[in-house]
């Protein structure tokens, strides 16, 4: 799973940095800041995914993940903003719904991946404890001392 978000957000970063890039020229940013932009928020992406798993697979509270988590839908959200207000403003509909798709995996990622890594942790360890052999409850329990051979030991007095 650790794969995958990192691979959503390094494509996000390649793909969006072009269009971050290219709405910073747009808007008149200097050319030596347009290109930080992009970076700037996908670094924050990034920290904030590795902050919140981090948390997530050391069973921290939702009280101590949520803010992280907030900031992480934010970033995610500018990301997206990022990305298709380029499109938007050329009148490029289609290209802009195209943009969108990276940023709004981040955001599913950014809600979904925390409760999904404390879900993996959990069954681990119920995984360990099903490969465990289980009592039938149909046979009686052999108390120490008895011999299991013996299926019916209330029956030995009679």
């Amino acid at each position: 799973m650790t794969a995958i978000t990192a691979a959503v957000i390094g494509l996000t970063f390649l793909f969006g940095f072009g269009n971050v890039l290219a709405l910073g020229l747009r808007l008149g940013v200097p050319t030596y800041v347009a290109p930080l932009v992009a970076p700037a928020v996908d670094l924050s992406v990034l920290g904030l995914l590795l902050g919140v798993r981090y948390l997530a697979l050391n069973d921290a509270p939702r009280e101590q993940i949520r803010p992280a988590r907030r900031l992480l839908v934010l970033a995610s959200v500018m990301t997206l903003a990022l990305n298709v207000t380029e499109p938007l403003l050329a009148g490029h509909y289609g290209k802009a719904a195209f943009e969108a798709v990276g940023p709004l995996l981040l955001i599913g990622w950014a809600e979904v991946g925390p409760g999904l890594l404390q879900a993996i942790s959990t069954t681990g360890g119920a995984s360990e404890a099903a490969s465990e052999p289980v009592a039938d409850p149909k046979q009686p329990a052999v108390v120490s001392g008895e011999k299991e051979s013996d299926p019916c030991p209330e029956q030995r007095g009679q």
